[in-house]
């Protein structure tokens, strides 16, 4: 996901990869695009000083070489009426680390899921959803992490969301 880049982070990792080769104007690019993935080609190719069609070209020569996965919007959850917004840390029980990927797939199915992250540590999977209210976060580990397969969950509150 492209909607926001750190962009120190872009060249950091840049210079100590064997495997990907991006000219600087490359980077420049995602630059720009993690800021306003809306931005137009003819702005963008203003901004890092390229023809239209060359930067047309690039952006989609990077899509292509799949660093460019998508172009997301930002979206205001609170703005449609979702206030509650919860990480929930999932522990798998032995015999449902065989079944991870089927777990993973149904709480991407659940409207309320925002991200699904597989993490290392004590727990196995990282959950962010959104609710309108807290009973919300209630119901949504009734229908969907109450399962044999799921040994432990702990829900944590999200008060605030920072980004780079």
């Amino acid at each position: 996901m492209i909607s926001v880049v750190n962009s120190e982070l872009i060249v950091d990792h840049h210079a100590e990869s064997n495997n990907v080769h991006l000219a600087e104007v490359d980077l420049a690019i995602l630059r720009e695009l993690g800021s306003d993935a809306r931005i137009s080609n003819k702005d963008l190719a203003g901004r890092v000083g390229l023809a239209p069609s060359t930067c047309s070209g690039r952006v989609s020569a990077l899509r292509s070489r799949g660093i460019i996965k998508g172009f997301h919007a930002d979206i205001d959850f609170e703005a449609l009426g979702l206030h509650v917004f919860g990480m929930i840390s999932v522990r798998m029980s032995p015999v449902g680390r065989s079944k991870m990927s089927d777990v993973i797939a149904g709480l991407l199915r659940a409207p309320e899921t925002l991200d699904v992250f597989q993490v290392s540590g004590e727990r196995d999977l990282l959950v962010h959803i959104a609710a309108a209210h807290p009973t919300g976060l209630n119901d949504f580990i009734d229908e969907h992490l109450s399962d044999p397969m799921i040994a432990h969950t702990q829900t944590s509150l999200v008060f605030g969301h920072h980004r780079p």
